[in-house]
């Protein structure tokens, strides 16, 4: 059974205009019992119901850190594996790159708040790198791009 708590709040605009707007605002539930995120969703008068642990979540490793310690690490991407990629791989490659970079200090900043060792600091260090490798794999790119087109209007003004 849930009641909801509204407060009427009472406030003044400018002098010139003195009229008084009332507005209602939802301020919590009350419960006896623990709240679902599906009945927040329901029950919300808001678009965007998604509870911040929920969202707070996605920065989580998914994987246990007891799994973590037993696992071994894959490795980083080389630049010569990145040529071969378009930019559209690229860019979703760099996406998960970032989220799990994310994750990564999430997860080490949990670890030295609770005194805990990190599992496998070194994938920190394999994320680095293989951004690393795509930002110099973009920039080949780039320069290889400039150079075209300086040499397209050299071309160009050579036969005016």
């Amino acid at each position: 059974h849930f009641s909801r708590l509204l407060v009427s709040s009472s406030t003044t605009t400018s002098s010139s205009s003195l009229s008084t707007v009332s507005t209602k605002s939802y301020i919590r539930n009350i419960s006896s019992t623990p709240i679902t995120l599906e009945d927040q969703i329901k029950s919300s008068p808001h678009k965007t119901t998604i509870s911040l642990a929920s969202r707070l979540e996605q920065f989580r490793d998914p994987v246990s850190r007891e799994k973590r310690f037993a696992e071994p690490v894959g490795r980083s991407w080389s630049v010569k594996e990145l040529r071969r990629k378009s930019y559209d791989d690229l860019q979703k490659l760099w996406y998960v790159l970032y989220k799990e970079r994310n994750m990564l200090m999430t997860e080490s900043e949990i670890a030295r708040r609770y005194g805990q060792y990190f599992p496998q600091p070194e994938r920190k260090e394999k994320v680095k790198k293989s951004m690393g490798a795509i930002k110099q794999v973009l920039g080949e790119r780039k320069r290889e791009k400039i150079t075209y087109h300086r040499a397209k209007m050299e071309l160009e003004t050579k036969d005016d």
